[in-house]
């Protein structure tokens, strides 16, 4: 008993002394995330500020907690067959695997870095389109999880937004697909 009280004794002053202290003001402050971190869901938008989403049912199909809710519409642009009239995603169900991500072939799903859901009630945390195209913070935090980050954020940003965005993602070299590519040439 006495050895752990001279252990707290020994941290707390080198705490109190050092300043080594390992606790943060979580809401003011906060830790740095993996750049892979997987938030909460963003439906990008085109340039004309119409949804990219194609409503090829994709996402939902992937899904492995079936958690995401589509309808699909007639878009009145010719070019572009269907669009999602309804686009649900029970945030209470998802597990943030990423398969959605993944399987979008249009990038109109992406991850943010954003991970707070206050919510009062279950049925809050059902989010439709106009609360999945409210993108949480993207300038402060930078964008979160997609699969083909470079070519990706090159479709979604422009060049101001790449500038000051905190989180540099043009690394080629720390791009997933040649980290794998990597992995593999070095086991082989």
């Amino acid at each position: 008993t006495f050895r752990a009280f001279a252990v707290t004794l020994r941290r707390f002053f080198t705490s109190l002394f050092k300043g080594d202290i390992p606790t943060i003001n979580y809401p003011e402050q906060s830790r740095p995330y993996s750049e892979r971190f997987r938030g909460t869901h963003i439906l990008t938008v085109r340039d004309d500020g119409s949804l990219k989403c194609v409503a090829c049912y994709m996402c939902a199909t992937i899904c492995p907690a079936e958690c995401i809710y589509i309808e699909a519409g007639e878009h009145p642009n010719p070019e572009i067959e269907k669009f999602p009239t309804r686009f649900d995603i029970d945030m209470m169900r998802c597990i943030y695997c990423g398969f959605c991500v993944d399987a979008c072939p249009e990038e109109a799903i992406i991850m943010s870095r954003e991970h707070h859901q206050s919510v009062y009630e279950r049925f809050e945390t059902i989010w439709g389109i106009e609360k999945l195209m409210a993108r949480p913070a993207i300038d402060a935090k930078g964008p979160g999880y997609r699969p083909n980050r470079p070519m990706a954020e090159a479709k979604i940003f422009n060049k101001q937004e790449q500038q000051a965005c905190p989180f540099p993602s043009h690394l080629e070299e720390r791009h997933p697909a040649v980290l794998y590519e990597s992995m593999i040439r070095r086991r082989g």
